[in-house]
């Protein structure tokens, strides 16, 4: 475990400040925006700054943060009016802000800069001995609005022929995440899957779209005071699987301490924690803490992401906690991929699992040296954990390796390293599923879909209509070795005119299951609840060919476009009643040639001369049901 001692320095009045002895701190460096004149979300203005360095040895107090005007503005000020400060901000914004830690002026319930307008960032830091150094400025400007919405009952549009939007549940808060049961039964009250609200709660959605609880009060402390959300309240429960064998569900979120040193103040510890449910499924009955993380965790670059591989390990996304030497620290958890065993220890064949020494942190790494890997799934093609990470202006999608350093250093331009794709600039990529027929819950999605890769982009926080970076799933398809080279196309976007954006993403045999992370329209603030689960199903049939039917032996066979269930039915002819064939005659029919058994059927049957039509129907994993196949005979003496 990586230890820091943090000297505990007395908190001075700033009338203190001034002392003929006493050196300010340098100024700061600005990271984000990243160069002058940037181009940034009117909404989510992502600052951060470094570089504290104080000649007396004093510690780094607070820092205060403002945005001026550099034009008039749509609000009425003037160039040098002050729009948005955080004075003195402590713990991690410090170092790192979003516009909602802060206030507007002169309106405090304004939430958004303007559009397409010139603006300019100011930092400086304060010591411990309250003396303000000098301000470090970058100037940048808002992004013009995205394109107009169209209100509707759907605001998703499915961008390819043939798939289709379709609502399942809502009434969800701020759902970040979801985990398909593995075979879920087929009954409408049966359990369909679970979601992990990011305030503390995990819901139950049953095959029927009813929404129940299956695990409450899961936060020790309030995770948003200020409603506003962005910032401080990206905090919570991040990610959630179900272990296929048991049952057992396991999340990921963060807790507060009883106590933190004063340079981790508004940071918070992770976790992870199994539920054992009640038989169905339906209700946590047992909870156990399987790994604590104690080590500081800031908002939005937290514990996330959970994930079961192959091997029956339990993967483990953990973010920087805004602590870049952190990442690259095999004695400390963060920033890395942890690989766990389901009890919460660490497995003997880990990249760097050393006995000799106790188990430390160093023991559970599996990949490290990165920034915020938010979302990660298994590949059945290949057996690899694949993730999507954010960076500040560069996001990346990446094959994990066992014992790689990821490089992560501070800069957009390490975000590159590894990459099989880069968001320039950044979309905020946070889940990925694939679409497949190995896994648990294999995906009910047409052969031409098998193995492709499928990403939820955030976008800015909690922006109204389309966007030109996410709100969006995208596509992303392999070449013909497999490998994942050409840039995503989209699959489903936000066409509407509220703040919905896509969130949890989970692949199952009725499609492509996702949520928006807020209520869309009617909203008082972005963590109401009114958040919804949706569907993106395929609505092109399944298709039945080159029927061949003898009837002699009743020997059957025929094409089908793909995986179906294919029922059986026999008529008089013309127009006749059906035949009593002994029960449903139904079975499983793969893509391509498959044959069907009849001759015992129809022998029970005791067909009486004259003319009859045997009838094929196939029903894909969506629903889709094909149209007939019809094969005419007749019956002789």
């Amino acid at each position: 475990m990586r230890l820091r001692l943090v000297p505990v320095a007395a908190v001075l009045s700033l009338a203190t400040a001034g002392v003929a002895s006493a050196a300010a701190p340098t100024a700061p460096t600005i990271l984000e925006p990243a160069r002058d004149h940037e181009v940034v979300s009117a909404g989510d203005v992502h600052m951060e700054a470094t570089g504290f360095n104080d000649a007396d040895g004093d510690g780094h107090q607070c820092s205060d943060w403002q945005i001026v005007a550099a034009e008039p503005t749509r609000s009425n000020h003037q160039p040098g009016d002050r729009v948005w400060d955080a004075p003195c901000a402590t713990g991690v914004l410090k170092e790192h802000i979003h516009l909602g830690d802060g206030q507007f002026h002169p309106d405090d319930q304004k939430i958004d800069l303007d559009y397409d307008t010139d603006f300019r960032l100011r930092v400086r830091f304060i010591d411990s001995a309250g003396e303000a150094g000098s301000w470090s400025e970058r100037p940048f400007t808002t992004e013009p609005p995205g394109p107009p919405g169209v209100h509707s009952a759907v605001p998703w549009d499915a961008r390819q022929k043939g798939f289709k939007v379709e609502l399942v549940a809502g009434g969800l808060q701020l759902p970040v995440d979801l985990a398909m049961v593995p075979r879920p039964a087929p009954g409408p009250r049966a359990p369909l899957l679970y979601v992990a609200e990011l305030y503390g709660k995990i819901k139950l959605v049953r095959r029927n779209g009813r929404v129940t609880t299956y695990a409450a009060n899961l936060l020790n402390f309030d995770p948003n005071p200020n409603p506003n959300f962005r910032g401080r309240g990206q905090v919570g429960v991040a990610g959630i699987v179900v272990e296929p064998r048991t049952g057992d569900v396991f999340a990921s979120m963060v807790y507060e301490p009883d106590s933190l040193p004063p340079a981790d103040e508004g940071r918070h510890y992770g976790k992870v924690v199994r539920f054992r449910s009640s038989d169905d499924g339906r209700v946590a009955t047992r909870q156990t803490t399987v790994l604590d993380i104690p080590e500081a965790q800031g908002p939005s670059h937290q514990i996330s992401n959970l994930s079961i591989g192959p091997d029956g390990k339990l993967y483990v996304h953990v973010a920087d906690g805004y602590d870049v030497e952190a990442s690259h620290d095999l004695g400390s958890f963060l920033g890395k991929v942890l690989r766990v065993n389901l009890d919460g220890s660490a497995p003997v064949d880990n990249p760097f699992y050393d006995e000799s020494d106790g188990i430390t942190p160093r023991d559970y790494v599996y990949a490290y040296g990165l920034r915020n890997p938010f979302g990660g799934a298994w590949r059945a093609a290949d057996d690899t954990l694949y993730l999507v990470e954010n960076g500040p202006r560069v996001d990346r999608f990446a094959r994990v390796v066992p014992g790689r350093n990821f490089l992560w250093d501070e800069t957009n331009e390490s975000m590159r390293h590894f990459a099989l794709y880069n968001w320039i600039p950044s979309h905020a990529p946070l889940n990925i599923a694939f679409v497949q027929q190995e896994t648990a819950a294999e995906s009910g999605f047409a052969e031409q879909k098998m193995d492709h890769a499928f990403v939820t982009e955030v976008g800015p926080t909690w922006e109204a209509g389309p966007q030109h970076k996410g709100k969006r799933i995208v596509e992303f398809v392999p070449d013909r070795r497999g490998r994942y080279r050409a840039a995503p196309r989209t699959f489903v976007e936000y066409t509407g005119v509220g703040k919905s954006t896509t969130a949890g993403l989970a692949a199952a045999p009725e499609g492509l299951y996702f949520t928006d992370l807020y209520k869309d329209v009617d909203y008082s603030s972005p963590i109401e609840r009114g958040a919804k689960l949706w569907r993106v199903r395929e609505t092109t049939r399944p298709r039945i060919a080159r029927l061949k039917f003898k009837p002699r032996t009743f020997r059957t066979r025929y094409v089908s476009s793909e995986p179906a269930v294919v029922s059986a039915s026999i008529r008089r002819a013309p127009g006749g009643r059906r035949v009593a064939l002994g029960g449903s005659l139904r079975h499983a029919a793969d893509t391509g040639s498959n044959r069907l058994r009849l001759a015992g059927r129809a022998k029970r049957a005791r067909l009486e001369p004259g003319r009859y039509v045997l009838t094929l129907r196939a029903e894909d994993r969506a629903g889709n049901i094909s149209r007939p196949a019809r094969a005419r005979f007749r019956i002789v003496r």
